[in-house]
C-alpha cells in the first residue's frame, strides 16, 4: 500500500525537480566552466589574447585598413566564429590602431550609391560620390580546430584558433598567431 503512494511522489519529484531553473545574471567574462566544450570563457580568452598579439605588431599604427573574411570552423561543434571576429574588430577599433571594412556589405553599399546618384528624390548636395570607396590593405582569416578524446569517463578536448593577416599588395602573411585551449573533464557518476 505504501508503495502505491511512493511511486507517484517519486515520479513527481523527479519530473518537476528537473524542470526548474534558478537564474541569476553574472559578469559576461566571469569563469563559469560548466562542461568541457567550447564556451563563452574560451571565446573571451581567445579574443583577448589575439587582440593583445595583434596590437604588439608594428603594423597596427592606426593607418591600416583590414577586411575580416572570417574564421573557418573545423570542429564538430557549433561555434559562432563571427563572435570571435566581432570581438577582435571591436577591441582594435576602440584602440584606434586599425580601421575595418566589411566586404560583405559592398553590394548593399553599391546599391545605395546607385540609388543616390539616380534618384529624383535625393538632395544632390548630399549624394555620395562614386569612386571614393576605401579598399583593404590586409585581409584577416583564420580557422578553429579541435581534437576530442575519450577514455572511459575521462574527456579531453583540445581547441586551437589560428589567425593570419595577409597583405593584399604582396599576398604575404604579415602576422600570424594561434591560441590553444585544453579542457579535461570526468563524467559524474550521478547527475541530471
Amino acid at each position: 500500500m505504501i508503495y502505491k503512494f511512493m511511486i507517484p511522489v517519486v515520479v513527481s519529484v523527479l519530473f518537476f525537480g528537473c524542470s526548474h531553473f534558478n537564474v541569476k545574471e553574472i559578469d559576461s567574462v566571469a569563469r563559469q566552466n560548466t562542461d568541457i566544450d567550447y564556451s563563452a570563457e574560451d571565446l573571451h580568452d581567445v579574443t583577448l589574447k589575439m587582440v593583445e598579439s595583434m596590437l604588439k605588431n608594428r603594423l597596427f599604427d592606426g593607418s591600416i585598413v583590414i577586411d575580416v573574411r572570417g574564421i573557418e570552423n573545423r570542429t564538430y561543434e557549433h561555434i559562432d566564429t563571427e563572435a570571435i571576429t566581432d570581438g577582435i574588430k571591436v577591441a582594435i577599433s576602440k584602440s584606434g590602431r586599425a580601421k575595418f571594412i566589411d566586404s560583405g556589405m559592398r553590394n548593399q553599399i553599391h546599391k545605395e550609391l546607385s540609388y543616390q546618384s539616380k534618384s529624383l528624390y535625393t538632395d544632390k548636395n548630399h549624394v555620395k560620390k562614386i569612386g571614393k570607396e576605401i579598399v583593404p590593405d590586409y585581409i584577416l582569416v583564420g580557422k578553429i580546430t579541435s581534437i576530442k578524446q575519450r577514455n572511459g569517463d575521462l574527456f579531453d578536448n583540445f581547441y586551437k584558433v589560428t589567425l593570419e593577416l595577409h597583405s593584399v599588395q604582396t599576398g604575404q602573411i604579415v602576422w600570424i598567431d594561434s591560441k590553444e585551449k585544453r579542457k579535461i573533464g570526468k563524467r559524474a557518476m550521478i547527475g541530471w
